[in-house]
């Protein structure tokens, strides 16, 4: 039951960023900056943080082919982006400490990774018209920043999920 909880919550998630997310977007009030909602990958990293890589791999395979298939322009590079995010998300985990400090650093560093990829495919493409200035400034910051802001929001909530899940588990295990 936990795990389905925790799915269904991601997958919630995953439907607010593309639907209701997309009317509070800070380019439609006039702003020079944009956002772009990545709560299914915020909650992928965090999964993947406590529950391990190959768990964060398996969710950010899905969601990652989801944003492909319902919004994205070529099927793969969200799914493949996610997948890295989250697997990295997994491995800083086992060489460090799960303090908050720690979580909210290397979402940072995996966020930024995962925003700068996805320019950087586009911009080989030829896809993506801004210069790297701008796209730095006006998009990939506070796009960050903003998904940040969620991971402190939802922090707790997957932090139990997945505490239940592990604590299930080593029942099952013993």
């Amino acid at each position: 039951m936990a795990r389905f909880l925790l799915t269904l919550g991601v997958v919630v998630l995953f439907v607010l960023e593309g639907t209701v997310m997309q009317v509070l977007s800070p380019d439609l009030w006039g702003l020079s900056w944009m956002t772009v909602p990545r709560f299914a990958l915020v909650c992928c990293i965090l999964i993947s943080m406590y529950l391990g890589r190959r768990e964060g791999l398996y969710y950010g395979f899905a969601f990652g082919f989801l944003q492909d298939v319902l919004f994205g322009q070529v099927i793969g590079i969200y799914t493949m982006s996610m997948m890295v995010a989250s697997y990295f998300a997994g491995l800083i985990v086992l060489l460090f400490q799960r303090g908050i400090g720690m979580v909210f650093v290397t979402s940072f560093l995996i966020l930024f990774g995962h925003e700068w990829l996805l320019y950087s495919v586009y911009r080989l493409f030829s896809v993506a018209p801004y210069d790297v200035q701008w796209i730095l400034t006006h998009q990939i910051l506070p796009t960050v920043l903003m998904n940040l802001v969620f991971g402190l929001i939802v922090y707790i909530p997957i932090k139990k999920g997945c505490n239940k899940l592990l604590a299930k588990k080593e029942m099952h295990v013993e």
